[in-house]
């Protein structure tokens, strides 16, 4: 299925914002096809890994806001040394909004707005999920 037009654009800008921590990082890229749009790919793992799918920008955000909290958890600033994925410590919470705030206000137009909400709702989910599990596991 082909991508409109507007979401392309939109897709576009967020590519366009977050161009420079793509474009660091080693283990992974988006690409885009014309047949399906962009794709998410692993680039240690190709042989192992499926392409992510990336139509929404929601879809798009959300891979890159996980990729982004986990530089934090795994920062050398970080002075937690267990770290389980469950839930976001607040060094951990504080410094994953700090570094993706920074790149949305590098955004154009409404849609920033709009991914600074996404960014808080998206946040709350992790946190949730993460004591949802953390419950699973101790209860």
């Amino acid at each position: 299925m082909r991508q409109t037009i507007e979401t392309k654009q939109k897709l576009d800008a967020i590519l366009k914002a977050f161009g420079d921590y793509i474009r660091e990082q080693d283990f992974f890229d988006i690409v885009y096809s014309e047949k399906v749009g962009y794709i998410c790919i692993l680039a240690r793992n190709l042989a192992d890994e499926c392409p992510e799918w990336m139509d929404t920008p929601e879809r798009l955000l959300g891979s890159l806001f996980n990729d982004i909290i986990n530089d934090a958890i795994f920062s050398p600033d970080n002075s937690k040394q267990e770290h389980e994925h469950l839930t976001l410590t607040e060094y951990e919470e504080t410094e994953s909004r700090r570094r993706i705030t920074a790149i949305l206000k590098t955004m154009e137009g409404e849609d920033a707005a709009h991914y600074l909400d996404f960014l808080d709702t998206y946040i709350k989910a992790y946190q949730e999920d993460g004591a949802r599990r953390r419950a699973e596991v101790e209860g």
